[in-house]
């Protein structure tokens, strides 16, 4: 029996997830060849589960198909951050102006603890842990406006920026900082004010000054990025 057939899991799930991993980690470099028959092997999964999360994959973009070379992993360009970013502003200030005038006292205490999550940039592990943190504090005030399709669209622009942020943070955020800390204890105390201003505001504050600092480190970075403008 192959890995994930005794799982809830199914074997394309599990592919998927395992090479997604790999790719918004940067352990997979844009450019990369990823072959089916190579991810065959090293995931010792079907091959119809290898074609299943690939064809997933091409659907968010994160793999394009190559005619002679199997599929590649796509390239991450300024564009594409300046377009995700454009739609957050758009879209998560509202949701924590939602969020001020529903949210709970539970979830307030959630978000306080996420915010405080520290890393060790020079570890993958690290790293990760701080996207996921990062990525749980504003999924939950998503959540919080109580409006469910909202919550959805800012999860998947969320997904989107991931990959970009790992590179940024590989590239040098452990001399530049991406700190984020005292925005989320800002963002917090307004949504715990009921401050429907005040925490539109500390969103926009915290996501221009994060769009810009990532900018700077990707313009800068001589990690593999193809940059389109």
């Amino acid at each position: 029996m192959r890995r994930g057939e005794s799982s809830g899991m199914s074997l394309t799930d599990e592919a998927y997830r395992r090479l997604r991993a790999e790719i918004v980690s940067v352990g997979l470099a844009p450019g990369a060849e990823v072959s089916e028959a190579r991810l065959v092997n090293e995931f010792a999964l079907s091959t119809a589960a290898v074609r299943g999360a690939l064809a997933r994959l091409r659907a968010e973009g994160l793999v394009d198909a190559v005619p002679r070379r199997g599929h590649v992993v796509s390239a991450i360009t300024l564009r594409d951050v300046d377009e995700v970013f454009q739609m957050r502003l758009l879209l998560e200030p509202e949701a924590a102006a939602l969020a001020a005038v529903r949210i709970d006292e539970r979830t307030l205490e959630s978000l306080r603890d996420q915010g405080k999550h520290d890393y060790d940039p020079a570890s993958r592990e690290g790293v990760a842990g701080f996207l996921a943190a990062n990525r749980e504090f504003h999924v939950g005030v998503a959540e919080a406006s109580g409006n469910g399709r909202l919550a959805a669209v800012i999860t998947r622009l969320l997904g989107e920026a991931e990959r970009a942020t790992h590179l940024a943070l590989a590239a040098g955020a452990g001399e530049r900082g991406l700190r984020l800390h005292h925005e989320h204890d800002d963002l917090v105390d307004a949504l715990a004010g009921r401050d429907q201003v005040m925490a539109r505001w500390h969103m926009t504050t915290a996501l221009e000054s994060f769009r810009g600092e990532l900018t700077e480190i990707l313009r800068s970075s001589e990690q593999i990025m193809t940059v389109a403008l």
